[in-house]
């Protein structure tokens, strides 16, 4: 009898068991991104709030916030999310199509991207993206991928061309890119992939030929130094700013291009701003943590995927391309490998939308996490 209470609560403990290394890597990234949102935002918040932690309590909070959200969502059952994909589905174009309704649409710089709660913002592409990528996720489990694939890019196509009126070309880039990674990586035929990932990169040149903004953010990218004023402000600012930072950084705080020179460096640009502070050392600090959380994610998809926990399976690789992706554009864009474009660095940008919506990644992971264990559980029982 005591062997076997012994035994049973052991199974139940290992059920609730988390992959520390990757709690670690992401609290160490919230920690920094926290440090960095402050050190970034103090004399713009006092010249725009008279309170310099203004930006800093926002952040705070946004945390706060989704660390109860991953609580809770790490509680609900996967089954939930696989039973009712056909929710998210609607609620991914329902989200998009509301802020053209006056009144919930918000406008920033000519952009209809956030919607409106009055007590909250929300980015709904962000969400949008996460809630179709839910449903692929859950459809492709139960249907052949090669087989299926094209009834989800129709899907994907027609949420990327609501999102074009949205303006926010860096949301369609992301939901594409992450949408054929993970199609490709659950088996896709290759032929296919390149075919139709070819056709995608065509069907957005459209897009930046005839809107001459991002068309001199692509010129700007290829020289900042033509137009240092202009088109090339951004990009040249942040090079300088890794130029200053060197190995070691000028030192927390201490950061010139912050003061007014490099817009948006709590949030678009906020690596180029780690390097000038802390130097070299921290940038490839951070590039390794996102490297350790993308390896701990794929190694629990190939988990679930041994276990049969194919929707978990889906479901954890989408998670890890979305955060992958989306650092390596960050990464890429503030050292000049890509053209300028607004996005944040997951987990340590400005709090937002985005930020919650890795929240809400997370809480997933750790259910997967506990599901997966529940499954190897269940089979050592069997065994006994």
């Amino acid at each position: 009898m005591l062997v076997d209470f012994i035994k049973k609560k052991l199974l139940i403990s290992e059920s609730r068991d988390l992959d520390h290394t990757l709690i670690m890597s992401l609290v160490i990234l919230l920690s920094i991104g926290l440090v960095m949102v402050t050190s970034a935002t103090l004399d713009f918040s006092y010249e725009k709030t008279g309170n310099p932690f203004y930006f800093t309590i926002k952040h705070l909070i946004y945390i706060c916030i989704g660390l109860v959200s991953a609580s809770i969502i790490s509680r609900i059952p996967l089954s939930f999310y696989n039973n009712y994909s056909k929710i998210f589905l609607f609620l991914a174009f329902l989200l998009s199509l509301v802020i053209f309704i006056p009144g919930f649409g918000r406008e920033v710089n000519g952009a209809l991207r956030w919607l409106d709660l009055r007590f909250i913002t929300i980015q709904v592409a962000e969400l949008s993206r996460l809630f179709i990528l839910i449903w692929i996720c859950s459809y492709i489990s139960r249907n052949d991928v090669n087989k299926s694939f094209n009834k989800c890019l129709v899907f994907v196509g027609a949420l990327a061309l609501l999102i074009v009126f949205h303006r926010d070309l860096g949301s369609i880039i992301l939901l594409i890119t992450s949408f054929f990674a993970l199609m490709l990586i659950i088996g896709l035929h290759i032929r296919t992939f390149f075919s139709y990932f070819f056709l995608a990169a065509l069907s957005i040149l459209p897009l930046i030929i005839f809107q001459p903004y991002r068309m001199r953010r692509i010129t700007s990218f290829l020289n900042p130094w033509d137009d240092p004023t202009g088109s090339g402000y951004q990009l040249m600012n942040s090079l300088l700013a890794f130029g200053k930072g060197g190995f070691f950084g000028l030192g927390l705080g201490s950061s010139v291009q912050k003061l007014f020179y490099l817009p948006e460096s709590y949030n678009d640009f906020i690596f180029a701003l780690i390097a000038e502070e802390l130097g070299l050392v921290f940038t490839i600090l951070i590039v390794v943590l996102f490297y350790i959380i993308f390896l701990r994610i794929f190694k629990l998809a190939r988990k679930c995927m041994e276990n049969k926990l194919y929707f978990a399976s889906n479901l954890s690789f989408m998670i890890g391309l979305l955060i992958t992706i989306q650092a390596i554009i960050h990464i890429m864009v503030n050292i000049g490998m890509l053209p300028t474009k607004g996005m944040g660095l997951p987990f340590i940008s400005y709090g937002g939308t985005n930020l919650l919506v890795m929240f809400i990644c997370i809480g997933l992971l750790f259910r997967i996490q506990i599901e997966n264990r529940q499954k190897i559980s269940q089979g050592v029982q069997r065994g006994y």
